[in-house]
């Protein structure tokens, strides 16, 4: 089979087109015929090798949509044929062939496209587990969410303005502001023309600040979503694509200490939506929870790009430009 692999950590140049073995599906795994791959942020992180290494070589990918071709010893055989998505185990994705343990495989329901599946698959999953169990996001609720317009961000912004949120969106740059309103969002803030967004968001909320800040940059962004935070808000941190965030003294949460503007009583969440979604039902649920969304028309995936499997590397090219307004896919 043709997969992509990385050999050695770089820039998208190291993806690189190479022959390898069919899977075999071993006890508890199933082989899936990979139609539709999700390109991810993580993606990038593990070809770079940053902020945390990975053993090369490697098949990168964490979510496609396809068919089972082989199922293992003590799998349902009836998953033969079956079309599924399968998400969260973190490699050997970018494939026209995956292993997968069946604890990772979603079947799908004949209505279900397999494209729309590999879009929402871990984006919207990861929007649900942030909006809907880590921090159950209700009517009226202010909500800030930093990025709002890449794949989870804007996904983030659907799913919290369709519970009731008043949403305020922050973003690189006005098109990207619009494309968070177009979404759902109240304001969109773009920092290339606001030159204090968390002034904007006190404007914006009558000097109370956000019940809730979604925040997936870390370091560069931190300050600035704790500041925007009202007494007993919220900071829920879900990745760090732009560098670790620095040592912290908790005592700023109580808004007595530290340089704040005194709101207090705050909390700070660390989220990892697979630390939610822990088994196949679990999995099964929230993206039965997403495609129904989809088809009440409250959740769209945004699918921004299709690339063919070889050119991987303009996917990961065109993801890092941080220009897209969606989901980037890989078509085997």
């Amino acid at each position: 089979m043709l997969a992509v692999q990385i050999s050695r950590h770089g820039g998208p140049d190291e993806l690189r087109l190479v022959e390898r073995p069919d899977p075999v599906a071993a006890a508890g795994q199933v082989v899936v015929r990979n139609q539709w791959i999700g390109v991810n942020y993580v993606d990038l992180q593990h070809r770079a090798g940053q902020p945390y290494p990975v053993q090369l070589p490697l098949i990168p990918g964490t979510e496609a949509a396809g068919t089972v071709v082989e199922v293992g010893s003590g799998v349902e055989p009836g998953l033969a044929g079956a079309s599924v998505v399968h998400f969260g185990h973190l490699c050997g994705v970018y494939a026209e062939m995956t292993a997968v343990p069946t604890n990772f495989v979603v079947p799908l329901g004949d209505d279900a496209a397999l494209d729309t599946a590999a879009a929402v698959a871990m984006n919207g999953t990861t929007a649900h587990v942030l909006t809907a169990r880590a921090c159950r996001i209700g009517e009226g609720d202010v909500v800030v969410v930093q990025a709002a317009a890449g794949a989870t961000g804007g996904a983030v912004v659907q799913l919290a303005a369709a519970a009731g949120a008043k949403v305020i969106a922050i973003t690189s740059s006005a098109g990207k502001a619009r494309a968070a309103v177009a979404l759902g969002a109240r304001h969109g803030f773009a920092l290339q023309e606001v030159p204090d967004p968390v002034a904007a968001v006190l404007s914006a909320t009558h000097g109370r600040g956000a019940d809730v800040v979604y925040d997936a940059g870390g370091r560069d962004t931190f300050e600035m979503s704790l500041d925007m935070l009202a007494t007993r808000g919220t900071l829920v941190l879900y990745g760090q694509s732009s560098g670790p965030v620095a040592p912290f003294d908790p005592g700023r949460l109580s808004g007595i200490t530290g340089a704040g503007r005194g709101a207090g009583s705050l909390t700070l969440h660390w989220v990892a939506a697979s630390h939610y979604l822990t088994s196949q039902a679990e999995r099964a649920a929230a993206v039965s929870v997403i495609l129904a969304e989809v088809r009440a028309g409250r959740f769209s995936p945004r699918i921004a790009g299709r690339f063919p499997l070889r050119r991987a590397s303009d996917a990961h090219a065109s993801l890092a430009s941080r220009t897209v307004l969606g989901k980037i896919l890989l078509k085997v």
